[in-house]
């Protein structure tokens, strides 16, 4: 009597893993993922840890800024980072006391907008007409992570948040990604979408 084997073999798993990936390496398009911003104290002023804004004071005198803001401009720095004031806020952080630095990066992703549809109509609710507003994120499994921390994502040209945390479907741990997001912007003028206006 044959022996019938009730679970998935490791070679059909990588089988399949390999063909999804193909699928979605064929299919994707780029996706901008913006990671969590990096805070870097601000390099003219005093930064108040027990406040979480600038002291108000800055670092150097007049001569002093000069001289730093012709060495950073002398290393490659773009912009003004050392600029003298006496009182008020710090011109550079504008009173914050640290610098955010945007940091954005690209993913290859399969598209799909609103994904309980089979087309993507206007949506009649009792607010008025309104486009898709959510959309389905299918990629690799290497950017849980990625997409875990991110705090938006622009889809086609429009800004998204994640709705809920990343997931992972298909055959065995690690088949494909799943990401759903909402829009945070309003569609534009000439899109298909169409909003009311409630002003």
């Amino acid at each position: 009597m044959p022996i019938h084997r009730t679970r998935i073999s490791k070679r059909v798993k990588e089988k399949h893993q390999h063909a999804i990936r193909n699928v979605i390496k064929g299919l994707s398009r780029k996706v901008e993922v913006y990671k969590q911003p990096v805070k870097l104290e601000c390099p003219n002023c005093y930064y108040d840890k027990f406040t979480d804004n600038s002291t108000g004071k800055c670092k150097w005198t007049v001569v002093e800024s000069i001289i730093k803001q012709g060495e950073y401009e002398n290393e490659g720095g773009e912009g003004v980072r050392y600029k003298y004031f006496k009182y008020g806020r710090c011109p550079i952080c504008r009173g914050q006391g640290y610098l955010t630095v945007k940091r954005k990066t690209w993913a290859d992703c399969i598209v799909n907008w609103d994904p309980s549809s089979s087309k993507n109509s206007i949506t009649y609710t009792a607010a008025g007409t309104e486009g898709s507003t959510l959309v389905q994120l299918k990629t690799d499994p290497k950017n849980f992570d990625l997409f875990k921390n991110s705090s938006r994502i622009v889809v086609d040209g429009v800004e998204c948040k994640l709705s809920r945390p990343p997931t992972l479907r298909g055959l065995g741990t690690q088949a494909v990604l799943i990401i759903t997001a909402f829009t945070t912007e309003k569609p534009k003028i000439d899109s298909g979408e169409i909003i009311k206006d409630y002003t």
